[in-house]
């Protein structure tokens, strides 16, 4: 059955009744639910929104047109057609009174009836498509006066970016719609919002429930937006939450997982390998791990900045809990930020000094003009070489722990060093 059908409530204690109803009216493209008694209906217009009711004036639990006086109130959009199988007019005028749209007699006339529903549904229709037009027309004239463009192409624009707030893009249309009306009705935001009225039925209460909008006492119902600078101070406190217990979730999840994988982890490394790195994450991983498991030795070549940024905090808090144990030396190549400045004062050669300098350390610092490659050896039992931060992720970054490897790496290295310009510093720094 199409979804944008309407939907008709039929309200009638007598089964017989229910069923021939929603047989007819569903054979004519219409969505139906039906209910036995006035509780019952009360309940279903809670959940749902129905375009038209059908209303029995006799119900077991209570009067249909004290029945019918209660949606005027909660629902007055619903159109409300009275049946009754005891007519009279003072019957008809008190059920019109209240606010029925029609009144009809048992046993229905099939045609009759579909009359009266199509000729009823056609005139709300027509009003809402005035009612509608009347709003885009003052809308556009408020957007012409900040030169902005039709008012579908704005509302479509900016309920995409609001709906990145965790709002879905009919709630984000319903809010901007509503914003631009100031305080209006269900159909009137569905008019120009173009959202169907029962989606903007369904929306209300989350909205409201999330402090965007309020509901204005009376009937019928009006609602405002709130100021669009507290809405999004409001949406954006509640993303921000969302977003902090994500994560926290995901560090949990990952504790538990990465105790549950290593169960089952084989742990040991093959011997005399040679791995291929492609994630930039990994590299980053790889070379803080190396690192921190120095203890004799580590022997480094890299640009200032790869050495400045990627690892070399890590190498400094290893080395300040092991002095005296590890000697390092690193080798710095490339242009230096400040070309007229050569001498030890130079602020960058000076700010990686004040990084590598640990009390009673072995640390010794070299720069070469030119640097053919960039190296990591710890303890001459792991390497890598290539760039650390590669700026073409198609660049390849190596890691090795054959020892055959190694030597050519340390050989390598060496002879750089031999090369290379000592930059001494007599400074304690720490």
């Amino acid at each position: 059955m199409n979804p944008a059908a309407p939907t008709i409530l039929i309200v009638d204690d007598d089964k017989d009744v229910r069923e021939t109803l929603s047989s007819i009216l569903q054979s004519k493209g219409y969505r139906t639910t039906s209910a036995a008694s006035a509780r019952e209906a009360i309940g279903k217009t809670r959940t749902q929104f129905f375009d038209l009711i059908l209303l029995d004036i006799k119900l077991p639990d209570m009067e249909g047109t004290q029945l019918l006086s209660h949606f005027q109130k909660t629902i007055p959009e619903a159109l409300k057609i009275i049946i009754t199988g005891y007519p009279s007019v003072k019957n008809a005028a008190e059920a019109l009174d209240l606010g029925a749209n029609s009144y009809l007699t048992k046993p229905i006339d099939p045609s009759l009836l579909l009359n009266a529903i199509e000729n009823k549904l056609q005139e709300r229709e027509h009003k809402e498509r005035d009612t509608a037009k009347r709003l885009e027309e003052w809308i556009k004239l408020r957007l012409r006066k900040t030169q902005s463009s039709e008012f579908e192409d704005f509302l479509e624009r900016n309920a995409v970016t609001l709906a990145c707030f965790a709002l879905n893009k009919t709630q984000a249309k319903i809010y901007i719609g509503l914003n631009a009306l100031g305080v209006a009705s269900a159909s009137e935001i569905a008019s120009l919002s173009k959202v169907r009225r029962e989606e903007v039925y369904r929306a209300m209460p989350e909205l409201e429930k999330r402090g965007l909008i309020t509901r204005k006492l009376g009937t019928p119902s009006r609602f405002t937006a709130i100021k669009p600078e507290i809405a999004l101070k409001i949406l954006t406190k509640t993303r921000i939450k969302a977003m902090k217990e994500e994560a926290r979730n995901l560090g949990k999840k990952t504790g538990e997982l990465i105790s549950q994988l290593k169960k089952t982890s084989y742990g040991i490394e093959e011997e005399n390998s040679i791995e291929e790195l492609s994630q930039q994450d990994n590299v980053l991983i790889r070379l803080i791990r190396m690192t921190k498991k120095a203890r004799q030795q580590i022997m480094t070549a890299s640009s200032f900045e790869q050495l400045e940024t990627v690892f070399l905090k890590n190498m400094k808090k290893t080395i300040g809990t092991k002095p005296n144990q590890i000697s390092v030396h690193a080798i710095v190549g490339g242009s230096e930020p400040n070309e007229q400045a050569q001498e030890f004062d130079d602020v960058h050669t000076f700010r990686l000094l004040q990084m590598t300098q640990a009390r009673n350390s072995k640390i010794e610092l070299r720069k070469v003009e030119m640097l053919p490659f960039n190296l990591l050896i710890v303890d001459g039992k792991e390497a890598m070489w290539g760039e650390f931060q590669p700026e073409d992720s198609n660049r390849t970054i190596l890691w090795t722990n054959d020892s055959t490897q190694i030597s050519i790496l340390k050989m390598a290295f060496e002879n750089l060093w031999r090369e290379s310009q000592r930059i001494d510093c007599n400074l304690d720094l720490l």
